[in-house]
């Protein structure tokens, strides 16, 4: 009976001993494991912080550091530290002007905080007030409101984006349509709209303003000898000579085939004479180079100078008797069309 009592104190001494060995074995481990989840957080406050304060590291490099502190954060289950680090990510993705992932953060961020208010409200349910359950409530409310203002504002700003890119193209069609697509000079329909502009000034103030219709002299031939890419160098070429020399405020248009009109605003016949003639000169010392071949080219100018008693169409048409008349005169020259007779320039 002795023997047995005996025993069961030791047995009962070997149970208590490896109890008490256990609880003090996993004491330790759970105090080791209380300092790496510390250690860990402090690796991830660290990093949010060098993200929130250095003015030295590039945005993208910003962002990284927030996204290995999140990562720290969420194995280690720290919500209060994730929420910071996703509040600052929305901040950076949003000066980045990356919507897609300034819009994903702030849903994680919201759902987020949803989840520690919820797991608040559950933990104190039985101690809370009504009051406090009311003021949760409103507190949901106004994230809710914001996460509606959110996603408005994202669609907002990708309508914005979206309407400037279509603005942006309308603006590159209306240029299109008013550029020779070979040589960039305005075309027939631009000219035409800024000879009615300059109709509007004249009617205003009186200022005179003339007409030059210019022609290439055996254009046909250039084709015919050299091929018609040779053609497209010598428009493009002669285009930029006559840019070149006239005043800015001057418009240059491809009137149709190897034929100009130019539009001197503020110039009268005798000045626009003038300035043809210039052109008309450097054009004729010039030489063209094309496939290691020189080619001498000239060109012949016809002016009119517009009055009250004409519209767009007469000016024009003027312009081109004068020129037809410089052509049957022997090419390479600048005539005027004074109403009555062609004067030779």
């Amino acid at each position: 009976m002795i023997i047995k009592k005996i025993n069961l104190h030791k047995i009962l001494f070997i149970i208590l001993f490896i109890i008490s060995f256990t609880l003090l074995f996993s004491l330790d481990d759970s105090k080791q494991y209380n300092n790496n989840i510390n250690k860990n957080v402090k690796e991830a406050e660290m990093l949010y912080e060098i993200a929130a304060l250095s003015d030295t590291l590039l945005l993208s490099e910003k962002i990284d550091y927030c996204l290995k502190a999140e990562e720290i954060a969420k194995i280690n289950k720290n919500d209060e530290l994730l929420l910071k680090i996703l509040l600052l990510e929305s901040e950076l993705y949003q000066i980045s002007s990356d919507i897609d992932n300034f819009a994903w953060t702030i849903q994680k961020y919201i759902s987020l905080e949803k989840k520690m208010m919820n797991a608040t409200l559950l933990k104190d349910k039985k101690q809370i007030s009504n009051q406090i359950i009311i003021r949760n409530g409103f507190m949901i409310g106004f994230i809710l409101i914001l996460n509606i203002a959110l996603i408005a504002f994202i669609r907002y700003r990708v309508k914005n984006r979206e309407r400037n890119k279509l603005e942006k193209a309308n603006i590159q069609l209306e240029e299109i349509s008013r550029k020779d697509p070979l040589t960039s000079l305005s075309n027939r329909r631009d000219i035409i709209e800024k000879i009615n502009y300059e109709i509007i000034r004249f009617e205003r103030n009186k200022r005179h303003f003339s007409l030059v219709m210019g022609d290439i002299d055996d254009f046909k031939s250039i084709n015919d000898n050299f091929g018609h890419d040779c053609g497209d160098y010598v428009l493009k070429e002669l285009s930029k000579v006559i840019i070149s020399i006239l005043r800015k405020q001057d418009i240059v248009s491809r009137w149709g085939g190897e034929e100009f009109l130019l539009l001197l605003p503020e110039t009268n016949s005798s000045g626009a004479k003038i300035a043809a003639e210039k052109v008309r000169k450097i054009i004729e010392d010039k030489v063209f180079n094309y496939n290691s071949k020189s080619m001498p080219i000239t060109i012949t100018f016809g002016v009119s100078e517009y009055s009250i008693t004409k519209d767009i169409d007469s000016c024009i048409k003027e312009a081109d008797t004068a020129l037809y008349r410089g052509k049957k005169r022997g090419k390479n020259r600048v005539e005027i069309f004074d109403g009555k007779t062609i004067k030779i320039g």
